[in-house]
């Protein structure tokens, strides 16, 4: 009988290790993501974090499940819909609007950026790390203020960034 807690009392230690270090990794992640986005900032004192997301995991080199690429494809969808409204469908364009110059410049890189993720998806089930998206409102180096979907792709031990995807809002 003695024996049978003993091996109880070690499987729950061992669970409840398992699950400290899986929130702690998972905390580890978020601040490494909110750093990075602070450091990368031309003035993080004009910062302002929306929302973090969980963290969660990634297999090889897909990134994004299936709905977070749905989603992806509706904010651009918003950004063009934002462009098109604010241009009268390009009737009245302005090369000098800085709001559209900055808005259109972002989404374009953006688009770029998705592509090459997707293209490069490997069917790897191995896992590689971790993901995780911080919507995020800041000042550009023109003094534009701008919103932005940023996502972090982490290594296993939350140490690095491996790769960024910022997306931007209207």
């Amino acid at each position: 009988m003695n024996m049978r807690k003993y091996i109880n009392f070690l499987i729950g230690t061992v669970l409840l290790l398992s699950i400290s270090s899986c929130t702690n990794r998972q905390h580890k992640v978020i601040e490494l993501a909110e750093a990075h986005l602070e450091q990368s900032i031309n003035d993080s004192g004009k910062l302002r974090i929306i929302s973090v997301s969980d963290p969660d995991s990634v297999f090889g080199t897909i990134y994004f499940t299936e709905q977070e690429q749905k989603n992806i494809m509706g904010i651009m969808a918003q950004v063009t819909q934002s462009i098109m409204k604010r241009t009268n469908n390009f009737e009245s364009f302005n090369a000098n609007d800085a709001y559209v110059m900055d808005l259109a410049g972002r989404q374009m890189r953006a688009n770029s950026e998705i592509r090459e993720l997707l293209l490069k998806q490997t069917n790897n089930q191995e896992w590689t790390g971790w993901k995780v998206k911080v919507d995020f409102q800041a000042i550009n180096h023109t003094g534009l203020e701008y919103k932005a979907e940023r996502w972090y792709f982490i290594n296993k031990d939350a140490s690095q960034v491996i790769k960024t995807l910022e997306l931007p809002l209207p």
